[in-house]
């Protein structure tokens, strides 16, 4: 009697342990999945970003192009201005030194008209030869006095198109270094609308590449924690070598859906950070009966974090069924059940759907409950 209580105090506390050790790694898993989920959000996030960075880039090539564009353009008017100003500077510098010479030669004129009358003021005009003299003395007086008016004139016109030349040069210097001061401004801006789209891209280039990183150690972690859970279950059912779907169809016949419903997930589907569907997600309703799909025996049922209630059932030849996402279990560990068999009631998942997760493991892998 002492031996069979002894016996039955062990099987306790190894069933008991086998339970808490599997809901910790299936806690573990729930931690990951959450992490993975959150992680996934941020990847999005930052490739949502990355497509408006990537619609801002082409807006910033576009205007790089325009700018140095209009760089170039600058350039080519800076030079142009410069071949304007070094030929208005030559006529400029032509003008000063033909306003000298004319300067100089009206001088001259003038002292020597001066001197021509001092000296005939001087003589007695008596008879008609030195009549004749004086009267072409004026005339020719009067020729040079033509002459330094029309140098006056000259001199004046000389002055004129200097100063005109002059303020053109100055408007031209003016527009030279507008134009300088353009350019720089447009190297300025080119520099920045380069250094911005560097900035940015390997911003989140980096936060994206990090979060990549995060999902696959974690997929790592979350990999090396259902190995635990597959030692956890070879330990608590009995495995016959490798099976064949053929023995599995002649010794448990057909499986039957657990609940009637659309399937929203597939086997092997795409899922949160790019994780595949180790099952199927079945649509329901809020309350639906959950069935098992076949006979066997209960070897877990409890709660199962964000998958809310689990139940697995062991069907032997190598298989086991898993039903999650349940509000309420009706069976408990070591219960055997019928195919067909309520086994609880559906809940929702961790995104409020009434998903009933389905899952068959099958030779210790996850296998497509099509298969059965």
């Amino acid at each position: 009697m002492k031996k069979l209580i002894f016996f039955l105090t062990l099987m306790i506390i190894t069933t008991n342990t086998f339970s808490n050790s599997l809901d910790e790694k299936k806690n573990q898993i729930n931690r990951i999945e959450n992490e993975i989920k959150r992680k996934d959000e941020e990847i999005k996030k930052n490739t949502q970003k990355i497509k408006t960075i990537n619609k801002k880039t082409e807006t910033l090539k576009e205007q790089i192009i325009r700018v140095e564009k209009e760089l170039k353009i600058i350039e080519s008017e800076k030079e142009l201005l410069k071949i304007k100003i070094n030929v208005v500077s030559r006529k400029v510098d032509y003008g000063k030194r033909n306003l000298k010479f004319s300067s100089k030669e009206l001088t001259n004129m003038e002292n020597d008209y001066v001197a021509m009358l001092q000296s005939w003021q001087k003589k007695d005009i008596t008879d008609e030869i030195d009549t004749y003299n004086f009267k072409e003395i004026l005339k020719a007086n009067q020729e040079r006095q033509d002459e330094i008016k029309s140098v006056q004139n000259n001199i004046k016109k000389v002055k004129e198109d200097i100063e005109k030349e002059q303020r053109n040069l100055k408007k031209l210097q003016s527009q030279l270094a507008y134009k300088e001061r353009q350019q720089e401004s447009k190297k300025r801006q080119h520099n920045n609308l380069i250094a911005q789209y560097n900035k940015d891209k390997k911003l989140t280039t980096a936060k994206t590449k990090q979060a990549k990183n995060t999902i696959t150690n974690l997929q790592k972690q979350k990999a090396a924690i259902e190995k635990e859970i597959d030692n956890i279950i070879r330990t608590r059912t009995k495995q016959l070598g490798n099976v064949n779907y053929s023995t599995v169809a002649k010794n448990l016949g057909s499986f039957k859906k657990p609940i009637s419903g659309k399937v929203v997930v597939g086997f092997n589907q795409a899922k949160v950070g790019g994780i595949r569907s180790s099952g199927q997600e079945i649509q329901g309703n809020l309350g639906d009966r959950v069935v098992s799909a076949n006979k066997g025996k209960v070897i877990y049922a409890g709660k199962f974090m964000n998958m809310g209630k689990v139940v697995m059932i062991d069907h032997g030849y190598n298989l086991i069924t898993i039903y999650g996402n349940l509000i309420s279990n009706y069976v408990k560990l070591g219960q055997t059940v019928g195919k067909g068999s309520e086994i609880g009631i559906l809940g929702l998942n961790s995104d409020g759907r009434s998903y009933l997760y389905y899952e068959t493991r099958f030779n210790l892998k996850s296998s497509n409950p099509n298969n059965f």
